[in-house]
């Protein structure tokens, strides 16, 4: 896989750090997309759903978006990529996971990082839908290592033609160990804040038999440890991490693949990605900075914007798309 061309993200002096970078991209006012665009259900086998909506496009790219922990669509990362798609041209569809947004009701049994099986139904619904048109999955943070997951042969037998990954955790016990720790606590305690009021939501609406108790001072160490391990049928959180981990599945990675992470992220460490088996298919760019989802860039990029993320992910998806062709 060829590596792209692009120019660095220069940090501004008031975004020098990874925090920063992290901070200041989630405050900054960020543009959303106009409609909602049209629904598109996707039943899973064990009776959940993932409630999805999508734009149609004029190329022969279908591009599906997948939030990272405890976000659904409306995430700012997830709405501008969505709006830059359409900009190009391509079909775009936005994903939620199980239980989150508006399939917030949908869903008995949750999702995590590991679930390679619905982004595998997802991928097989759009090739039902769009059966001329070539997928690429994009993955942010948790879902990075979802469809890398996918993309190596764990959990589904369906896979896009291409990922793109941005700060996806290889390593998901180191990271969440790091979470929890020093200044990372603020994310950590704005996950489980989240993530407990939409487990708390199941089970008032019947969803789930069990109260998990899940403490305010928890960590999403701790959370895994109570909910996620056990009620997504994994022996205790250790079996979870070392079972869904990406590190596991990189080296087997078979389709197109752009993965980008910068050297300054909070909580993703970037010697995982130094230290990963990577196929040659699979392309990696480390930033110097861009924290966690960051990239805020002191000059204007081609788009007219600060948000290097975005002028990434143009050039990703417009390389990728001539490849397609290319091969066709």
């Amino acid at each position: 896989m060829q590596k792209l061309e692009l120019r660095a993200c220069e940090a501004p002096f008031w975004a020098q750090s990874g925090h920063a970078q992290t901070l200041w991209a989630h405050f900054l006012k960020s543009p959303m997309l106009e409609e909602q665009g049209l629904n598109f259900e996707v039943s899973l086998p064990d009776g959940d759903q993932l409630f999805c909506y999508y734009y149609p496009g004029h190329t022969d790219t279908v591009i599906s978006l997948y939030h990272g922990l405890s976000g659904d669509m409306n995430a700012d990362y997830m709405q501008r990529t969505a709006i830059l798609c359409r900009q190009m041209g391509h079909t775009v569809v936005l994903v939620n996971h199980r239980g989150a947004g508006p399939g917030i009701s949908a869903a008995r049994h949750p999702y995590h990082s590991g679930r390679a099986e619905d982004v595998s139904e997802v991928v097989k619904a759009l090739r039902q839908k769009f059966p001329k048109k070539k997928q690429i999955a994009v993955g942010y943070s948790m879902s990075g290592c979802i469809v890398l997951c996918l993309g190596g042969g764990f959990r589904g037998e369906h896979k896009p033609d291409g990922i793109i990954t941005v700060n996806a955790p290889l390593n998901l016990g180191r990271g969440a160990r790091t979470l929890g720790s020093g200044f990372n606590r603020i994310y950590d305690v704005r996950f489980v804040h989240r993530l407990r009021q939409n487990i708390d939501f199941k089970y008032r609406a019947g969803l789930i038999d069990q109260a998990y108790q899940i403490p305010w001072w928890a960590t999403i160490y701790d959370l895994d440890q109570i909910y996620t391990a056990p009620a997504a049928g994994f022996r205790d959180r250790e079996d979870y991490y070392d079972s869904c981990s990406a590190m596991h599945y990189l080296h087997n990675v078979d389709v197109p693949t752009y993965m980008l992470t910068a050297a300054d992220d909070p909580f993703v460490i970037v010697q995982d990605y130094l230290d990963a088996r990577i196929p040659a298919n699979v392309s990696l760019h480390i930033e110097s900075h861009g924290g966690h989802l960051g990239y805020l860039t002191k000059n204007k990029t081609s788009l007219g914007s600060h948000r290097w993320l975005d002028y990434y992910l143009g050039e990703a998806i417009q390389k990728m798309s001539l490849e397609f062709t290319a091969g066709s």
